[in-house]
């Protein structure tokens, strides 16, 4: 009758009989059946009669009787009775003993945590509510101006059998309005036409309170034995009154649904499943709403299921508060906190809203300070209500967005993002006139604080976690732009008297990427333009009656935001030399590279306006012999001559001219010892005005 009565999961009527059972099998240690013993720490184990059941664990575990599932329970049971190190002990044995096993191996990972269970006690303050029944009461609910609750208190006034699993009362739905001081009022039956012999609830509301979610016993099959499973159903509110029910279409007789929540704007539904495929014995799952439907369940995966039991779901802004014995805690349920994605780790909320016993069904108002959980704290062992406040932790973000120059500079009215990792939402915020943002963070978030600027690089993307912060707290930091490009101020002038030249032609050139830009210079002989930073350039002047300059330089400066240039031009003169800039070979050859075109394209330009008559002259280091260099140099003068009469420059008015090593321009003679720098200054191009006609 025992064992029948246990395979109903019946705990409150077999108990005594196991205990008579274990009891002759002690004595009787010949004749002993160990099984018995095995049962009877089960049944008080879930009837919450802890140091019974570690008694009769302890006595299987002295003949080395414990199952894997025997020790998961044995565990939770010292725990329950804050036998922390007795626990301790055995989860390290387990562990050995079952490596595989994720609850021995996560318990004993985690055991050092235990003291920061404790750490934020201030952060939460928790008082018994008023509306206990001291006969079960716990799954409370918001609805309009009351609280809704599921009780073990009441018969519902006709022949009501007894739940077997407790010798109590079905579970029934009562509601709670508040009074003109807040408290609650005697609860009374909720009015609905669906009344049943069995279990009633937890109930929860859509954000609306026009829809109810309710859990409710139905018949299902295990094992191909009849059983009572879970199953939801949804109510809509219509005319004052409940509607009948309608079943969750993923209902199933063969694995329980319910503890359904909905999400703060009603598109999803949290609820509770232990059917096939999950992590463990119950997960949660999460549907969206299509229509007048859901869609197909989904698991919210690893960071929050365990291999046991993860319950009571709520949903607060983006925040999922739930339920588990599978995560590390202070004993029996604990209720956790993480991401409603599921992509951050469970924070376990410590104490006091958790404890060693079973604290579940966590819930918070619309200002997310003041709430509800239930809790067996307590000899009793009996669920309760107990109203919590939160104490709102205020964290603040004042943030700088600034300019990488010789100093720091505030960039004004500045886009900076603020990414919430935990719900991948995004905040755009705007800098002050003097660079200067503030924004207010949540607390248990990781954010990414970050900005974007045309022209510049961020040199600093800010990481930073509010995780466990129990105080006023207020972060700083600072993002850093570096520019990428750099302005240039152009002036261009005659060489001997200073005076500005309006109107005259120049180019900026980038001969490694082949691009150049044009400008005229304005009445202050200037052009501006701006060019990546950390590049090098050439600058090129030109006005009729000047000889064309060329400057380089490097545009890698840090620290200024503008490069000053000036080109002097030379007024055209007989006799006059200027050295042609950018004009290359092939090795020993004659032969003009094409890097060389640009500036033997701006010579032709500048002959043909000018009708000049020039020397052009190719000149060589003092290497090689000298009849070589002669040679060589004079090729390399008809060549640059030769591509010149192609552009439109009359032969006559061009000689060319190889000196070799004969007009040296520095000490590298033959037989000194220079750099190649050096020797790179003797092997240059001129050009010599001959006649100004």
């Amino acid at each position: 009758m025992a064992d029948q009565l246990y395979a109903r999961m019946e705990y409150s009527k077999c108990v005594h009989m196991y205990t008579e059972l274990s009891t002759k099998c002690l004595e009787n240690k010949k004749k002993a059946d160990w099984e018995n013993v095995r049962k009877a720490a089960i049944s008080n184990y879930h009837l919450f009669n802890m140091d019974k059941a570690i008694y009769y664990f302890t006595k299987l575990q002295g003949k080395n009787l414990l199952t894997e599932s025997d020790r998961e329970s044995m565990i939770q049971a010292l725990r329950y009775e804050e036998k922390y190190g007795k626990s301790n002990e055995l989860i390290r044995e387990s562990t050995s003993l079952f490596p595989t096993n994720s609850f021995f191996t996560s318990l004993n990972d985690q055991k050092d945590q235990f003291s920061e269970l404790f750490a934020d006690s201030a952060f939460y303050r928790v008082t018994i509510s008023d509306v206990n029944s001291g006969r079960g009461d716990f799954g409370a609910a918001y609805f309009g101006e009351s609280l809704v609750f599921v009780s073990k208190s009441r018969n519902v006034g006709f022949i009501n059998p007894k739940y077997g699993w407790d010798d109590d009362f079905y579970l029934n739905i009562l509601q709670a309005n508040y009074d003109i001081d807040s408290s609650l009022t005697e609860p009374i039956l909720m009015k609905h036409n669906f009344l049943s012999r069995a279990h009633d609830g937890p109930v929860s509301f859509s954000p609306d309170g026009s829809q109810m979610a309710i859990t409710k016993n139905e018949m299902g099959k295990k094992h191909g034995k009849d059983v009572v499973v879970l199953a939801l159903y949804f109510s809509n509110l219509s005319n004052g009154g409940w509607t009948d029910l309608v079943p969750f279409e993923f209902n199933n007789s063969d694995y329980n649904m319910g503890h359904a929540v909905y999400s703060p704007d009603g598109t999803k539904l949290y609820f509770v499943s232990d059917k096939p495929g999950g992590f463990g014995e119950a997960d949660i799952y999460m549907s969206t709403r299509l229509g007048s439907g859901w869609s197909e369940p989904k698991n919210l995966g690893g960071n929050i299921n365990t291999t046991r039991d993860e319950m009571f779901p709520f949903v607060e802004d983006d925040r999922l508060y739930f339920s588990s014995n599978g995560h590390y805690g202070l004993g029996g349920m604990d209720i956790f906190e993480t991401a409603v994605s599921g992509q951050e780790p469970c924070s376990n909320i410590g104490y006091p809203v958790n404890t060693s016993h079973d604290d579940f069904g966590l819930i918070f108002d619309a200002s997310g300070e003041i709430g509800f959980l239930s809790s067996n704290r307590g000899k009793s062992n009996v669920d309760n209500l107990y109203h919590v406040k939160k104490r709102v932790v205020k964290i603040d973000l004042i943030g700088n967005v600034f300019a990488q120059y010789k100093e720091l500079e505030a960039v004004p009215n500045q886009l900076v993002y603020i990414k919430d990792n935990s719900t991948q939402l995004m905040d755009t915020l705007i800098t002050s006139s003097s660079g200067e943002f503030t924004h207010p963070l949540k607390i248990n978030r990781t954010y990414q604080i970050y900005t974007k600027k045309d022209e510049f690089i961020l040199l600093n993307e800010v990481s930073l976690s509010t995780m466990k912060i129990n105080r006023d707290s207020t972060f700083r930091c600072e993002l850093v732009l570096k520019p990428t490009t750099i302005k240039i101020h152009l002036r261009v002038l005659e060489k001997e008297s200073r005076k500005i030249i309006p109107n005259a032609t120049t180019t900026i050139s980038d001969y490694q990427l082949g691009w150049d830009t044009t400008l005229i210079t304005n009445s202050e002989g200037i052009v501006t333009l701006t060019v990546d930073r950390n590049k090098v350039f050439w600058a090129h002047g030109a006005k009729k009656g000047f000889i064309d300059a060329d400057i380089s330089f490097n545009s890698s400066n840090e620290n200024d935001k503008v490069i000053d240039l000036e080109l002097a031009l030379p007024p055209i003169k007989r006799g006059e030399r200027f050295k042609l800039e950018n004009i290359f070979y092939d090795l020993s050859k004659s032969t003009l590279r094409d890097e060389s075109m640009v500036s033997l394209d701006r010579l032709a330009d500048f002959l043909i306006k000018n009708d000049l008559r020039i020397e052009l002259s190719a000149h060589t280091d003092s290497r090689g012999s000298g009849y070589y260099n002669q040679r060589l140099s004079q090729a390399r003068a008809q060549s640059c001559v030769d591509y010149l009469k192609k552009k439109g420059v009359k032969s006559i008015n061009m000689l060319a001219k190889g000196y070799g090593e004969n007009k040296l321009i520095n000490r590298c003679k033959n037989g000194v010892n220079c750099s190649e720098e050096e020797h790179q200054e003797n092997r240059r191009t001129e050009v010599k005005i001959l006649e100004v006609r």
